[in-house]
């Protein structure tokens, strides 16, 4: 492929500076380009280049010039590709297009990370009626709270759990994240008060940390730099944000989707409200303002996925009916529950899912009961997240526990659950505890 000469040029006294300007990054990427981990590094740098606004020639080039997963640097068949395209012999050629498109060993996390079984989890929540006593019984006692909101949860777990973790010599590893700038004038009162925030930092047994103007999907920065854990004990949810995951993408095309917020939230827009970005929705004669990525459709899928590669536990609370059937229609194995753009409401759930409909309609509040008691699990999920290699291994439930209710004795509660009492109109929201677990492919 031919590539114009001056971009070439320019491209590769990129690529040989990007050798000299980082001493212990070039150190660092021997290890990428070996024969163990050629095939990860690969993926991650093919990646890199195409989403790179290096020119689309040169981006051609380099994948057609980068040597296949099963071959070592030292037997590279696009030798002299590689070094027409960067000017360098093949090992050094790759380690500098590593470290020029960003592409770095993976750092080990400061973190430390749980080593219990799903076999262990499964056994311990039957046991327990209360799945956050998890945290009392395996190390480390770590949680990821996605979408912490006004961090209500957050004080009321710490409060229950950090003393008795304490008295075992043992910390509280509790890292909180929200979509919401601090320092916004949209959202509300889910907003992370500042004496909250105080509170819940000078806990001498709690190792906290809230990042907010974060979204829950784009967290490689974080883990970059230490500030994630690659995986927790437990990763919960509350309140699961409405559009965001009451619809899922793979069943409802982006035209129904449309159609749909049109139809029960009005004509939207962006706009600007002082110095930010904001969603103006004209609904029911109102003009109302929200966060600009308010109406982003996420989907049930990738609030799963994200969960089950997170957290050896995945706890949702307070999840309302509209949220919970869309949830509930990705759990089940039977294919007739995700229908192709049929948007599922009041009136049709109960067609739609049957007598496993039924039976939960009858749990009473307080009451639980195992979903695989229902009906079959679904064995196997699809990975919607665009996620690194190492992280791309199928997964599925291996136990999902249900319960109706908001609010449960002796259990922590975000603020958001506890409003479900004094909403006549709402229906009661539901409760999940999912036991994730890897699936073994051929």
């Amino acid at each position: 492929m031919h590539v114009d000469s001056d971009n070439l040029a320019a491209f590769r006294k990129q690529i040989t500076s990007a050798r000299s300007l980082d001493a212990q990054a070039w150190e660092a990427s021997r290890h990428l380009v070996n024969a163990a981990h050629w095939p990860m590094t690969l993926h991650a740098l093919v990646n890199a280049i195409e989403t790179s606004t290096v020119p689309d020639t040169i981006k051609r080039s380099l994948v057609e010039a980068l040597p296949p997963e099963h071959e070592s640097t030292n037997r590279i068949a696009s030798t002299e590709s590689l070094k027409h395209l960067t000017g360098l012999p093949p090992s050094k050629a790759l380690r500098a297009l590593c470290i020029f498109f960003g592409v770095r060993s993976k750092p080990s996390s400061k973190w430390p990370l749980p080593a219990v079984t799903a076999d262990t989890i499964d056994v311990l929540i039957r046991r327990h009626h209360n799945p956050f006593d998890l945290l009392t019984q395996e190390n480390p006692a770590s949680v990821l709270d996605l979408g912490a909101g006004d961090l209500s949860f957050a004080e009321e777990l710490a409060t229950l759990y950090e003393p008795q973790l304490a008295a075992q010599s043992r910390p509280l590893i509790f890292h909180c994240l929200d979509r919401l700038h601090p320092g916004s004038q949209l959202g509300g009162p889910l907003h992370a008060h500042p004496l909250r925030l105080h509170r819940l930092r000078s806990r001498p047994g709690l190792q906290f940390r809230f990042y907010g103007d974060q979204d829950m999907f784009a967290l490689t920065p974080l883990e970059q730099d230490h500030r994630l854990a690659e995986r927790y004990l437990i990763v919960t949810c509350w309140a699961p944000a409405t559009p965001t995951f009451a619809y899922e993408p793979t069943r409802l095309s982006p035209a129904c989707l449309a159609e749909e917020l049109r139809r029960t939230k009005g004509e939207s827009r962006q706009v600007r409200h002082g110095k930010e970005s904001a969603l103006e929705v004209h609904h029911a004669g109102r003009s109302l303002l929200f966060p600009p990525w308010k109406f982003d459709i996420r989907g049930p899928l990738a609030l799963l996925e994200l969960m089950a590669t997170r957290g050896a536990l995945c706890v949702l609370g307070a999840v309302d009916s509209q949220v919970f059937w869309e949830i509930l229609s990705q759990l089940i194995e039977d294919p007739r529950v995700r229908p192709r753009d049929l948007i599922l409401s009041a009136q049709n759930v109960p067609e739609v899912f049957g007598d496993t409909y039924h039976k939960l309609s009858a749990l009473p509040i307080g009451g639980s009961c195992l979903l695989s008691d229902l009906t079959p699990l679904r064995r196997t999920f699809p990975s919607v997240l665009h996620r690194p290699a190492d992280r791309t291994a199928a997964y599925r439930f291996r136990q999902v526990t249900i319960q109706r209710g908001a609010l449960f004795e002796g259990r922590p509660a975000s603020s958001t659950a506890r409003r479900f009492e004094g909403m006549a109109e709402e229906t009661p929201p539901w409760f999940l505890t999912l036991v994730p677990e890897p699936v073994q492919t051929a």
